[in-house]
């Protein structure tokens, strides 16, 4: 009798860092591991602090590790860009190969490479996973490249609608090999709330609390918060507030460079850094209303984290996938950069608070329905299945 194939995946991760990508990642490999057989393997292109919640669900590997080469991100833009990998690379992918993989998923763009040479040197199907919008894709790759390594593959998944945009009109890809697949977070969390918590972050009782966060970059919007807090207080004089940037410690560059232009427009005061944190959600619980500053975002789970914990958004029309989910009634758009209506808008929300608690009751329900774990995994799962499944005769 001959035996039955065992299907396996292996799952790329561009990196292990506590980011929106990866993350979601661990969200759908955790799903995958209780609710159906899939084995499955993961390599990290990058170390990082998730490397152990990868290592508790299936064998992992790092790059670093197999080839005795570091910093991939680095050498990502000197030697892809040129569009090859390496010999080092393409040995470490055939070692791999070896383990009899029916499915390759790359996750976001970084892993396209990989999955060109796992589908040209092995034959292996694969799948790629999207989270990148024009500003983030042109920085690793020629839209030329994009466009020929996405054509080799057996999927694409785009996180947005905006990313399917993206993906259609800058690499075309036809419509029918993307599917969407937004991205998703952990509702199954009860996040706490008190007031120590509050007085540690140095938030006094009482001010209106204007939250934002994730990587601080210029995509981010991150030098955008002084002129947002320079405009509230020249329009509105007697407003109690703190702008907050979750994922930015005191200490780093980005918080230095805002803390010295802060000073010198003598708001210091009303900036608050709360580094990376493991448990976010108590974090959020802390602000009024969640602002999301970013030039460029595919659909950023700090939002929907904010929304899941009742928190009206606000962000900037034509600035990813985020105005996708605002629209359906959880939030406010501000015409793209404009801080005068930015700043308006937080003001707005918060001197009218049913409006605010209604935004943000809408956005709870949006999030569990639409964009849980429950909701999105399985239909990934279902995805990969169908592409791992032996084709009827």
């Amino acid at each position: 009798m001959a035996k039955t194939q065992v299907n396996k995946t292996l799952f790329i991760s561009h990196e292990a860092s506590r980011s929106g990508a990866p993350i979601v990642l661990l969200h759908l490999l955790k799903w995958i591991k209780k609710n159906t057989d899939l084995q499955f393997d993961v390599l990290l292109l990058t170390d990082g602090p998730l490397r152990s919640d990868f290592e508790t669900l299936a064998e992992t590997f790092v790059l670093s590790k197999l080839t005795r080469q570091h910093s991939y991100q680095s050498r990502i833009k000197r030697k892809l860009r040129k569009t090859t990998l390496n010999d080092e690379y393409k040995k470490a992918a055939a070692t791999l190969a070896k383990n009899k993989y029916s499915l390759v998923y790359g996750n976001t763009i970084v892993s396209l490479p990989w999955l060109t040479i796992f589908k040209e040197n092995h034959g292996i199907k694969t799948l790629c996973c999207i989270h990148e919008l024009s500003y983030a894709t042109g920085y690793f790759f020629t839209n030329a490249y994009i466009e020929e390594n996405l054509a080799l593959t057996d999927g694409v998944i785009a996180v947005s609608g905006a990313v399917k945009t993206h993906l259609m009109a800058s690499f075309n890809v036809v419509s029918e090999k993307i599917s969407l697949h937004y991205e998703f977070i952990d509702t199954d969390v009860t996040p706490a709330f008190n007031n120590d918590l509050q007085a540690v972050s140095g938030i006094d009782k009482g001010q209106f609390v204007i939250g934002t966060g994730g990587a601080p970059s210029w995509r981010k919007g991150t030098d955008l918060i002084i002129l947002l807090v320079l405009k509230l207080t020249e329009l509105y004089p007697g407003f109690d507030f703190k702008i907050a940037w979750l994922g930015a410690d005191a200490g780093d560059e980005w918080a230095k460079l805002l803390r010295y232009d802060a000073v010198k427009c003598g708001v210091d005061d009303k900036l608050l850094f709360i580094s990376n944190k493991p448990d976010p959600l108590n974090y959020i619980n802390l602000f009024d209303v969640f602002v999301l500053l970013s030039r460029e975002d595919p659909f950023p789970l700090i939002v929907l984290e904010a929304a899941f914990l009742k928190k009206p958004v606000i962000a900037f029309e034509n600035s990813g996938g985020i105005p996708e989910f605002v629209t359906q009634g959880a939030g406010l758009l501000a015409p793209y950069l404009n801080i005068t209506k930015l700043a308006e808008l937080v003001y707005q929300l918060s001197r009218d608070s049913d409006a605010a608690k209604q935004m943000g009751i809408k956005g709870n329900e949006l999030v569990v329905n639409n964009y849980s774990i429950d909701q999105v995994a399985p239909a990934i799962y279902k995805q990969i299945d169908k592409l791992t499944s032996p084709a009827v005769a």
